[in-house]
């Protein structure tokens, strides 16, 4: 392979054979970046997640590396729906080895990416990066929306604003330290009952199959009623057949999801939230959270979160934290957030051209 080349890195379905290799050495260079960045590689995902998570009939992915000889220096991933009525695509894991950084790589990725996804006629693209919480000193950019901001002079925010990008949104990323809390979480949720027509379902893995149809509809609306900022980022459609391919992909991933939803008298989801607990990870992700429109007002969010917390000290005692992501302008699901004992970590930068 010669010098700083650069190559697509393709997901086979399986590791540990020659063809993973590549997909093996970007998964090490990811979890790296990642602690640079953020402090943590609890976020990361094992090359065995990412062959498994990559075999989706709905989403397109692509990876690009920067190799010097059989070394990764530097990488970036991107992925849009394949439903061509969305045209928002998405780019994250845009990072070079410190070794190689002020040589134009990152931005000769970033024309790889961009190249594809007009391609494939996409006609927006969201730039992800992520940025540990600072003091607030200095010269700040602000997203339309929120009250959150970055220091001007990170990296990321330099290379964006310089690639054409305008800051969309700010997404908080927060922990919970869970040890020793079970039992409050058992009794603040006792607490929280209330007989209004509502009741939580909760299930692990796969949506019990008299509500799947419902848990569908209800994942395509988390998309355009979740707070988007100043984001155009489309729409997702699921339906009975999509949630059970990704039920299975999960599971290939290894990977184990504790859900809980408020049914409402006619059997709608009001509104559901999510954990994945990922192999070989002390702590566990929130995936989404989301209350819909018609159905706010109740403490809904609040009554799930904590029925969650539950069914995770019965399934997995060992997990030490919970992350989670909000819009740093999504005030009510930030106050539930504070008021069970979230701590601020770090932050999703989004950043959007077309």
């Amino acid at each position: 392979m010669p010098r700083l080349s650069i190559q697509p890195i393709h997901a086979p379905d399986r590791v540990g054979i020659p063809e993973s290799a590549a997909l093996e050495a970007y998964a090490d260079f990811a979890a790296r970046i990642q602690t640079e960045t953020t402090g943590t590689d609890e976020f990361s995902y094992s090359a065995a997640e990412l062959a498994a998570l990559s075999q989706d009939a709905y989403l397109a992915r692509r990876r690009y590396g920067v190799w010097d000889g059989d070394r990764l220096v530097a990488a970036l991933a991107t992925f849009w729906e394949l439903d061509t009525a969305n045209r928002t695509a998405y780019v994250s894991v845009l990072g070079v080895d410190p070794a190689y950084r002020r040589r134009g790589l990152a931005g000769e990725l970033l024309d790889a990416a961009e190249a594809a996804i007009a391609e494939d006629g996409r006609s927006t693209v969201i730039l992800i990066s992520e940025h540990r919480v600072d003091d607030g000193a200095g010269e700040r950019v602000r997203a339309p929306q929120g009250d959150a901001s970055l220091p001007a002079d990170a990296p990321a925010a330099r290379f964006a604003l310089g690639r054409g990008y305008r800051l969309g949104q700010l997404v908080l990323a927060s922990s919970l330290p869970l040890a020793g809390r079970a039992d409050e979480f058992r009794a603040r949720g006792l607490a929280a009952e209330r007989h209004d027509g509502y009741r939580l379902v909760t299930w692990q893995d796969r949506a019990p199959e008299e509500h799947v149809a419902a848990y569908a509809a209800a994942r395509t609306l988390m998309n355009v009623e979740a707070p988007n900022g100043d984001l155009d980022v489309g729409e997702e459609h699921w339906d009975v057949e999509r949630v059970r391919a990704d039920e299975e992909r999960t599971l290939g991933a290894g990977r184990r999801m504790l859900s809980v939803a408020a049914v409402a008298a006619d059997g709608e989801i009001a509104g559901y939230t999510t954990l994945a607990l990922a192999p070989g990870k002390q702590g566990v992700y929130q995936h989404d959270t989301i209350v819909l429109s018609a159905h706010r007002g109740r403490r809904l969010g609040m009554r799930m979160k904590l029925a969650n917390l539950v069914l995770l000290a019965d399934a997995a005692p060992e997990r030490t934290a919970v992350y989670t992501w909000n819009a740093d302008e999504n005030d009510h699901m930030l106050a539930i957030n504070r008021a069970l004992g979230f701590r601020p970590h770090s932050f999703q930068a989004t950043w959007q051209r077309g």
